[in-house]
């Protein structure tokens, strides 16, 4: 079910990620498919990248060309088992599921490595090698950030950190909140951390190579990934699905309400990921890294 979920909402993120950066660009984005709104044009572009023709080129490694896309949608996909939607909607409340996030996370680092190689195209493994190093590098602010609310939960269970929170980590730790924040649009390859793909440098990078549906598919795990950083950054440090006024009168969240505070925080912060993007232009990859 939450596979499913995933796969599909990221129709509508796309559709509503256009719409709100045409706004900040005072246009109106899409609206011709779909009535005035444009909202079958994430629907129309997913049809034609289903249908165009899935091509390997000749001088490739076939199966690390072809496990690249499968294996990062995987990896995005498995990292939201551990996530609490509510208090008792969650696949599995692991003891250790912080970090069992940061190493599932992790493995996308290869992936990207595989496409690049496997590509036979010397652009695109400069673009892997310029990928691992941007991920590799904000891997690291990224856990010790992590490591803040860790340590108030006194555990790694996201349930728990979400319990733990009378006051919203991100009021009590706001530096950690901004480090992790700024680690995970780098670990998503959001702007201005998109070198992983900047198309003036290097030829869109790492997925050079890549078309139709196979493309399609790295372009689903980035956007997969980055709600699983909205909602991980509402998890731990805006209290997650947890109303704390309504428990500060004693009143019983229901489950459904629940939910409903989850997707609100957790859109917001997405809100925040776009509003970064339609604002600040893209960095050099030195001063990144620096």
């Amino acid at each position: 079910i939450v596979s499913t979920f995933c796969l599909l909402i990221v129709i509508f993120l796309i559709w509503l990620e256009r719409k709100v950066i045409a706004r900040i660009q005072d246009r109106i984005g899409p609206n011709r498919v779909g009535g005035r709104f444009g909202l079958l044009q994430t629907v129309a572009d997913v049809l034609k990248l289903l249908t165009k023709e899935a091509i390997t080129p000749a001088g490739a490694d076939r199966v690390a060309y072809n496990l690249a896309p499968f294996l990062i949608v995987m990896t995005a996909l498995l990292m939201w088992a551990v996530m609490p939607f509510t208090s008792t909607w969650v696949g599995v409340d692991l003891n250790i599921g912080l970090f069992y996030v940061l190493s599932i996370s992790s493995v996308s680092v290869v992936c990207l490595l595989l496409a690049g190689w496997g590509s036979n195209n010397k652009y695109a493994l400069l673009g892997a090698f310029r990928s691992v190093a941007q991920l590799v590098s904000y891997e690291v602010p990224m856990v010790l950030s992590l490591l803040v609310p860790i340590i108030l939960a006194r555990s790694m269970s996201l349930n728990t950190i979400s319990e733990s929170q009378i006051v919203w980590y991100a009021l009590m730790v706001p530096m950690s909140a901004l480090v992790f924040f700024i680690s995970a649009a780098a670990e998503t390859g959001r702007t201005p951390f998109d070198l992983l793909e900047a198309e003036s440098e290097i030829v869109a990078g790492f997925h050079v190579e890549y078309g139709g549906m196979k493309f399609g598919m790295f372009f689903l795990a980035e956007f997969v990934s980055t709600l699983f950083m909205s909602s991980l950054f509402a998890i731990t440090y805006l209290g997650g699905y947890r109303f704390v006024i309504l428990e500060w009168f004693g009143v019983e969240t229901p489950i459904l309400l629940e939910l409903v505070i989850f997707f609100v925080k957790t859109f917001l912060v997405y809100f925040i990921f776009i509003w970064f993007r339609g604002t600040f232009p893209r960095v050099r990859i030195d001063q990144m890294l620096n």
